[in-house]
């Protein structure tokens, strides 16, 4: 069976190499392997191959200001242009004239309509009670996605059987901000974990937000240790991928992290990395409403296959 596993990094971008840029001040070995050996900047060269892909995504859409994570997302995830059907950049959170789009037609619903099995996609990102108990959630995205596809949110019991990640891959914020009773695990452990679920799915999810939290300094992680735990989570996930079978995905919704002289988000263009089997279903790539259509032609090819 061929899956692919979707690593969505919020906030990163590919800007000027420099000192204010950490992907290029700061070397992490474990990137460079996803990029084929270049750092993640501006000048990094497109690459096409049979199992590895790389481009670089628009994330503007055409429309006006600062790519925002509400928009941009919705786009991700769907393949329609969120930013031009709002008329504007908007976020965190999805805008009302998208929610139909992201209820109804998301990338989950279409993995879906691929595949016969009783759970063909997963989100593999764990939540802890606070959200489940909350009187009114404040939907993300992709919380959204999954509610209006029925794909299951994963709890603090599925975490605890190492069958969801935490966010924030070691489980620190759990303990810290939430006190929650939560053993800390390492990156390998967590990169382990994202594998074992992605190995029942033929589409697998995980969203990683602390690099846009670290660009917008709402966290006391600085961007050279967020780069390190992001590298030795990928040196283990790449590990234990099968390029024959696995595909692993990363990419972004705009960029942040990637300018450190300032705060807010970028038009810088995002990073689309795409190691195993799926990689020329993404050859013609160009801007984040590609993403989607590229996986569904993926899992639809891999289905023709079998």
């Amino acid at each position: 069976m061929r899956r692919i596993l979707f690593v969505f990094l919020d906030g990163v971008g590919l800007g000027p190499p420099g000192p204010e840029n950490p992907l290029s001040s700061h070397d992490t070995p474990a990137l460079r392997r996803l990029s084929g050996g270049p750092q993640w900047t501006r000048t990094l060269p497109e690459t096409t191959a049979s199992r590895h892909l790389i481009r670089r995504l628009d994330a503007t859409l055409g429309v006006d200001g600062l790519p925002q994570s509400g928009t941009g997302q919705a786009t991700l995830f769907t393949g329609r242009n969120c930013a031009e059907l709002v008329g504007r950049h908007f976020g965190p959170f999805p805008h009302s004239a998208t929610y139909d789009v992201l209820d109804h037609a998301n990338l989950f619903h279409h993995v879906q309509s691929l595949v016969a099995a009783p759970q063909p996609a997963a989100f593999a990102n764990a939540f802890p009670p606070q959200f489940f108990e909350a009187p009114r959630r404040r939907w993300t995205v992709t919380t959204r996605c999954c509610a209006g596809a029925e794909v299951p949110l994963r709890d603090l019991s599925t975490l605890q059987e190492a069958r969801a990640v935490p966010a924030d891959l070691t489980a620190e914020a759990w303990r810290d901000a939430l006190q929650l009773d939560v053993p800390l695990r390492t990156e390998a452990e967590a990169a382990r974990d994202l594998a074992a679920t992605h190995r029942d799915h033929r589409l697998t999810l995980f969203e990683y937000f602390l690099t846009d939290k670290v660009g917008h300094d709402r966290t006391d992680l600085d961007a050279a240790r967020l780069l390190d735990s992001l590298g030795r989570f990928f040196d283990e996930l790449l590990d234990r991928l099968d390029p024959a079978t696995d595909t692993l995905l990363v990419t972004s919704d705009h960029g942040n992290l990637e300018d450190g002289s300032h705060t807010q988000h970028t038009r810088n263009p995002v990073p689309l990395f795409v190691h195993g089997w799926a990689a020329p279903y993404f050859a013609d790539a160009t801007t984040l409403t590609d993403v989607a259509p590229c996986i569904i032609a993926a899992l639809r090819g891999a289905n023709g296959e079998s």
